[in-house]
């Protein structure tokens, strides 16, 4: 039974109607175009001028509706849904990421040391880095 769930994309909070499905969300074709711009054609997912050719439609529909978590891999943006709390964040396409891998150039961010004192990765600017990542998940 669709809820009033909320899709954050590109700095703009959207309410629309969603099921929560296993770890996703599931939106009505419509409101995702409305909610996105993004409008499911049979040349793909189209905004304005821009389709994106979509391979594999049954992996992105289920139940007549598009699954958020698919709608943001056909788009290779990243999405992280919370279904039971009705919340999806689209993160913005990795347009440079290749550009930005090729010249080692890491975006600038600040981060707490383990003393909770924060650390910009600019701060060592000119000299060699190791950035060690882990999470629990």
């Amino acid at each position: 039974m669709p809820t009033d769930a909320t899709l954050l994309d590109d700095d703009r909070e959207i309410r629309v109607p969603a099921t929560p499905h296993g770890d996703t969300l599931l939106v009505a074709a419509d409101d995702l175009d409305r909610a996105t711009g993004w409008a499911l054609r049979p040349e793909g997912l189209c905004r304005d001028n821009v389709c994106v050719p979509v391979r594999d439609r049954a992996a992105l529909l289920t139940d007549g509706a598009i699954d958020v978590r698919a709608f943001g891999a056909a788009l290779g943006r990243p999405v992280a849904v919370e279904p039971d709390a009705g919340v999806a964040v689209l993160g913005a396409a990795p347009t440079d990421v290749p550009g930005r891998l090729d010249a080692l150039d890491a975006p600038p961010f600040t981060l707490p040391d383990l003393d909770e004192h924060p650390v910009s990765l600019d701060d060592y600017a000119g000299r060699k880095r190791l950035l060690i990542a882990w999470a629990s998940w």
